[in-house]
């Protein structure tokens, strides 16, 4: 599975988020911005996160967007589920109604014990964790189907 670049913005928007002073709103523009990200695009990506209970976004000239959650409660496994969707290495491992109908064979077995470990390292990430590492681009591009 490759993430996306949707999903890197995502995290990196995230990322914005969580290095910024409590309670102080950021704007769309400057995250996209100090970023790289096409502000087209992060405009499509916030309400993925609004719906996810990740960000919080508030309208108007004093407006922008905050975490909605502590950076400690929020995990990379769940920015990415937001942008992504359900995380499955293939059918057999999906949910209904794109399930593989050969339950139990030993195919599935082994992706979904991959899917797991996947799912796992990407849980024990936490954002305050990403956000305290300066290194967090390069963190990134560690991470499986990372950009970089």
């Amino acid at each position: 599975m490759k993430l996306t670049k949707a999903t890197e913005y995502g995290i990196l928007t995230m990322l914005s988020l969580a290095k910024a002073p409590a309670g102080q709103l950021l704007d769309s523009a400057g995250i996209a911005e100090r970023e790289g990200i096409p502000a087209s695009f992060l405009c499509k990506l916030v309400p993925l996160l609004v719906r996810a209970g990740l960000v919080r976004s508030q309208r108007g000239s004093s407006g922008g967007i905050e975490l909605a959650r502590s950076a400690e409660a929020i995990t990379l496994r769940s920015i990415v589920e937001a942008i992504e969707g359900e995380i499955a290495v293939n059918d057999c491992t999906a949910k209904e109604p794109y399930a593989c109908f050969r339950s139990g064979c030993a195919i599935q077995g082994a992706l979904q014990v991959a899917q797991n470990r996947y799912l796992e390292v990407l849980a024990g990430y936490t954002l305050a964790g990403l956000a305290a590492d300066d290194r967090s681009r390069a963190l990134f591009a560690e991470l499986p189907g990372g950009a970089g």
